[in-house]
């Protein structure tokens, strides 16, 4: 084994400092502040927007808060372990999620294809096998892509995995939401550029995506009876529009300081999924526009110290860290404003969960271990040093 020595950055600039005046980045206790202060204010909305749902479900008013707490106490566990985990251990664990993921999102499709009439593994937790397959997409870019550059095989693999986005791309738009097909393709061609995949190659993933997902949704009257109807839910009779136009008279109510945490009126019934995939909509009624703009402020300032991490990673050679610290943090915040546009009907879809907010048990474990290696290789890239594997 052998140690690696690099330079160390303050947070916000690129000054160079010497060895005796390292002390390590601020960068990991920033990020930290940032996700504690998102994961707080996000159970405090998401039991805000969900106790109503959940009693007129049947179940306790704090069921969906417990439902993330529990999540979130395993992914810090889970996180934990990663965090100390051997690199070389972590690098190959999408060899377990990846099928795992592929199985759940399988599932998914199944359910959906027969309208629910076949239900799968009924009595478990509904896991969303979309977010699984993009968290695992990711590690399988940052292990695989890297290493395929300089070998005269990378064209079949690069097919490949075209191939396999399409597949992946098909299944969600069909059977999930086109913002999760949408999110899917962002990060992905995050990804591939972060691993210095020839230009050539990227523009072909992004015409055979954005072909496949425009054919989609053309050829089926069905699901382009449904975007349109929340393109312009004023002018349709529809559940989706009339669920699209009480989204938007929320956020509308909301103005500009917000009626009060806990004062929203649209969530008491009036919006289906108000508690998970539209919560954007009872989160502006409530704390109005200055409170969004704050806490895109935040979104912000995680994308940037994910950057950032990014950048000293790059400094250092190390591929990895910077495909998954890229990639991670652009898809939560990607996954924020596209669940924050759906919810106002600017991308007429289905909704799709908001990062540290949304009251879906799954998706929230999965953002806190996204959290969690993000933070272990800020503290590597922070530090300036890591043992390096065999």
């Amino acid at each position: 084994m052998r140690e690696d020595y690099g330079k160390d950055y303050d947070d916000f600039t690129l000054t160079d400092y010497s060895d005796k005046e390292l002390s390590g980045s601020l960068s990991p206790f920033t990020f930290l502040c940032v996700v504690a202060v998102l994961t707080l204010f996000g159970l405090i909305m998401a039991y805000s927007a969900s106790y109503d749902a959940a009693i007129r479900e049947g179940l306790s008013h704090y069921h969906y808060l417990l439902e993330m707490v529990t999540y979130g106490f395993f992914a810090i566990i889970t996180g934990t372990v990663l965090f100390f985990m051997p690199r070389a251990k972590i690098e190959k664990i999408f060899y377990f999620t990846l099928p795992l993921s592929f199985l759940l999102l399988l599932i998914n499709v199944i359910n959906v294809y027969f309208e629910n009439s076949v239900q799968i593994l009924s009595g478990f937790p509904d896991l969303n096998g979309s977010d699984a397959l993009i968290f695992s997409s990711v590690l399988l870019v940052a292990y695989l892509m890297p290493r395929m550059r300089e070998k005269e095989m990378r064209g079949y693999v690069y097919l490949a995995f075209f191939i396999m986005s399409l597949v992946v791309t098909f299944f969600m738009m069909t059977a999930v939401s086109f913002c999760y097909a949408i999110l899917f393709f962002l990060t992905m061609a995050v990804a591939l550029h972060a691993s210095k995949v020839e230009r050539k190659y990227i523009v072909f993933y992004i015409l055979f995506n954005v072909t496949l997902m425009v054919f989609l949704l053309l050829s089926s009257s069905d699901y382009l009876g449904s975007f349109f109807s929340r393109l312009m839910p004023y002018y349709w009779e529809s559940e989706d529009a009339l669920n699209a136009s009480n989204c938007l008279s929320a956020v509308a109510e909301g103005g500009i300081f917000g009626k009060g945490i806990g004062s929203s009126y649209y969530k008491l019934g009036l919006i289906d999924g108000i508690e998970d995939e539209y919560i954007f909509a009872a989160i502006a009624e409530e704390i109005g526009f200055l409170g969004v703009l704050m806490i895109l402020l935040f979104f912000l300032l995680f994308l940037f110290l994910g950057i950032r991490c990014a950048h000293r990673s790059r400094n250092t050679g190390d591929d990895y860290i910077n495909v998954v610290s890229l990639s991670f943090s652009f898809m939560i915040v990607f996954k924020t404003v596209l669940s924050m546009l759906s919810a106002v009907s600017i991308i007429p879809s289905a909704g799709i969960s908001m990062p540290f907010f949304s009251a879906d048990g799954f998706s929230y474990f999965l953002t806190i271990i996204e959290c969690a290696m993000l933070y272990r290789f800020m503290h590597i890239t922070g530090r300036g040093y890591e043992k390096v594997r065999d």
